[in-house]
């Protein structure tokens, strides 16, 4: 329940504050007094859109507070709302700014309009002319049944389950469209995968293969410089080994004569068994060098296939191996197609069947629930002054083979279900049944509205939360208007509803009255709402009728 109001610069509103109680309270005044405004703030709070156009001409930013009363809220909403609803109160201000950037919090707490709505629609509805218009909408006749059945969130999960089918079936579609063309994408892939791992190319091996076939390719060569090194060492004549046995035979000599000479005779000698050792290193060098064309041929082969590799996979060992890399990650993204296909097959068969079950149940407690709605309407229209209104429920179809069945008959499925809804309307008994937004008056359009919002808060006994009606009382007058009045104290009942009205006859039905003024002040004008006593709803009352109102 709303307690308290506070609206800072909105529209010609410096700072209005205003107090609620439960029952039926009347907001009135002159044409252009400024009543929507405080329907405009209500909807500000209960998490509506924010327009900078709202703010009041000169000011930085617009305020408005509400305050509500939770402590009857359900449990259940209570709980899902446990972080917003842990005292019997909840303070909402909506905060705008010059740029239209908004904000709001709760209880102190900053949170986004996504977090509040929810609990914003159980805390209150406003009903505008917008309600009217959108009851001439065939579209929404549907959802107005599901409410009244408290049917919504069968109805969001009949909706979830649709597009999780719908998904699943599209991607299925477009996997069977493509299914020769990711074939041959998975084929290529893997030919590309095989090739390289065929390849068996490792890092490091090709420039090994040029050395090695640089010494095959120079193996006479080697071979030969290798016999003349040894000759030149070892030779029969001449050689080195002979001229250095000689030099260190005199160097011997010399060191016998003098012993410094000891130490480069033992150098000598040295060397002597160096020079032996490397003669016998190269000896063995030149031995096996191996003069074999046919590995040389083996090595040009396998340089063509590494030089292949290079150029198809990226210029280096290290390119392929990393194109291998992706390879592999992409043939597991992309499994068989024919594997994938079945898998999705079987899962949108899955979701179909969940679905088909939700939107079967769904349609057959909407068909029972519309039965409950029409007797309902019917005795709320005869209260309203339309006596023998005829109200029905046409529900419409369209058949499809390929669709959900449901009591022998395939229906094609829809995200709202598996039929569409069409109020059906007779004002006066004997006229037959036209829809509804084809043959109602503005006048009886107000009325059904009327009476289906009172037949859902009846269906819901539990909880009412704030109803705010904003002259959707278009189009009525004299006894039906006293009809109307009637209907909505009822409505409010226990609960409470604010009404924005024009006609006495509502206003005299209230609980509370207030009277939106606009009066000057520093050249400007201002709104200004006083709450009347009783002397001063006689005085309002009299205005509305423009006669003097009867003791």
């Amino acid at each position: 329940m709303l307690t308290r109001l506070t609206i800072e610069n909105i529209a010609l509103v410096r700072k209005l504050e205003l107090s609620f109680a439960s029952g039926l309270t009347a907001l009135t005044g002159e044409t252009g007094a400024g009543k929507s405004v405080i329907v405009t703030a209500l909807s500000l709070a209960l998490g509506g859109r924010a327009d900078k156009e709202y703010l009041r001409h000169g000011a930085d930013s617009a305020q408005v507070t509400a305050v509500f009363d939770v402590s009857h809220l359900p449990s259940s909403l209570k709980h899902e709302h446990a972080d917003l609803t842990d005292s019997d109160s909840i303070t909402v201000r909506r905060f705008i700014n010059r740029d239209g950037a908004s904000r709001m919090s709760v209880n102190g707490k900053r949170i986004g309009l996504n977090r509040w709505k929810p609990l914003a629609a159980a805390l209150g509805e406003i009903l505008s002319q917008h309600a009217s218009q959108s009851l001439m909408n065939e579209d929404n006749h549907l959802m107005f049944l599901d409410r009244f059945a408290g049917l919504s969130s069968q109805t969001e999960a009949t909706a979830e389950a649709f597009v999780s089918w719908r998904n699943v079936a599209d991607e299925l579609r477009r996997l069977k469209d493509r299914r020769e063309q990711l074939i041959q994408q998975r084929e290529l892939l893997m030919f590309q995968k095989d090739e390289i791992e065929k390849g068996s190319l490792r890092v490091g091996e090709e420039e090994e293969l040029l050395i090695e076939r640089k010494l095959l390719d120079s193996a006479r060569a080697l071979m030969s410089s290798a016999a003349s090194i040894g000759e030149i060492l070892d030779g029969e004549t001449n050689s080195a080994k002979e001229l250095l046995a000689a030099a260190r035979c005199e160097l011997d000599k010399m060191a016998q004569i003098d012993s410094k000479l000891s130490d480069q005779a033992g150098d000598l000698y040295d060397i002597e068994i160096r020079l032996e050792e490397l003669r016998r290193t190269i000896e063995q060098y030149g031995a096996s060098i191996a003069d074999d064309p046919i590995r040389i041929e083996e090595i040009n082969t396998r340089l063509d296939e590494i030089y292949h590799l290079k150029k198809k996979y990226g210029g280096s060992e290290e390119a392929v191996l990393k194109t291998l890399e992706l390879l592999l990650q992409q043939l597991t993204q992309r499994p068989d197609t024919d594997s994938l296909i079945a898998r999705l097959e079987s899962e949108a068969d899955q979701r179909r069947r969940e679905y088909s079950d939700l939107a079967v149940a769904l349609s057959r407690d909407r068909r029972k629930a519309a039965r409950r709605l029409e007797k309902q309407i019917a005795r709320e229209l005869a209260d309203l002054a339309i006596d023998g209104a005829r109200f029905e429920i046409a529900f419409l179809e369209q058949e499809d083979p390929e669709g959900v069945v449901i009591d022998e008959r395939c229906l094609r499925p829809a995200e709202h279900g598996l039929e569409q809804a069409r109020f059906d309307f007779a004002a006066n008994p004997g006229e037959p049944l036209r829809p509804l937004v084809k043959t109602a008056s503005g006048g009886e359009i107000s009325r059904v509205l009327l009476a289906l919002k009172s037949a859902e808060r009846s269906n819901h006994r539990h909880y009412r939360p704030l109803m705010v009606f904003d002259e959707v009382d278009a189009g009525i007058g004299g006894q039906t208007a006293n009809e109307v009045g009637r209907k909505l104290r009822t409505l409010a009942g226990d609960g409470q509803l604010i009404v924005v009205t024009h006609l006495h006859q509502i206003a005299r039905q209230a609980d509370h009255h207030y009277v939106v003024e606009k009066s000057s002040a520093d050249d400007r004008n201002v709104i200004t709402v006083r709450h009347l006593d009783p002397d001063g709803v006689r005085t309002e009352l009299e205005r509305m009728v423009a006669l003097p109102v009867q003791e």
